[in-house]
C-alpha cells in the first residue's frame, strides 16, 4: 500500500510488543502505528519467521511499557502482520495517541 492511499497518518517506531491469542503468543517489534492499526514485525534470530496468525483472526497486542489493544489481522507479510484495531473506545484511542505523540517527541529531540 502506498503512503498516498493511506487514510491515517502513520508514525514509525520500534517498540517491543506481543501478539497473543489464547496460549499462542509471538514477540516482535511494533514498526509503525496509526489511529486505525499497526504493523508488527516478528523477531527470530535464526532468520525464519513463523507465526500461527491468520487474516481475520482477532488478537491482543501487548505493547511494552504502554498497554494492550485488541485488533484483527488484516494482512500477512514476510516479516509479520498488519493489524486493524477493533475497539474504538476512548481509552484505546487515547493510548494510540499517546504512543504516536511520544514517538514524535523522540524524533524531534534527536
Amino acid at each position: 500500500m502506498t503512503e498516498e492511499s493511506r487514510d491515517r497518518v502513520r508514525v514509525d517506531l520500534s517498540r517491543m510488543a506481543f501478539a497473543k491469542d489464547g496460549d499462542e503468543a509471538r514477540g516482535g517489534l511494533l514498526k509503525n502505528i496509526s489511529a486505525s492499526g499497526c504493523a508488527l514485525e516478528f523477531v527470530n534470530p535464526l532468520g525464519k519467521i513463523e507465526h500461527p496468525f491468520k487474516v481475520g483472526q482477532v488478537l491482543e497486542l501487548e505493547i511494552d511499557e504502554i498497554g494492550s489493544l485488541q485488533g484483527e489481522v488484516m494482512r500477512i507479510t514476510e516479516e509479520g502482520i498488519a493489524v486493524k484495531f477493533k475497539s474504538g473506545s476512548v481509552e484505546d484511542i487515547a493510548l494510540v495517541v499517546r504512543i504516536m505523540a511520544a514517538q514524535n517527541e523522540i524524533e524531534i529531540d534527536e
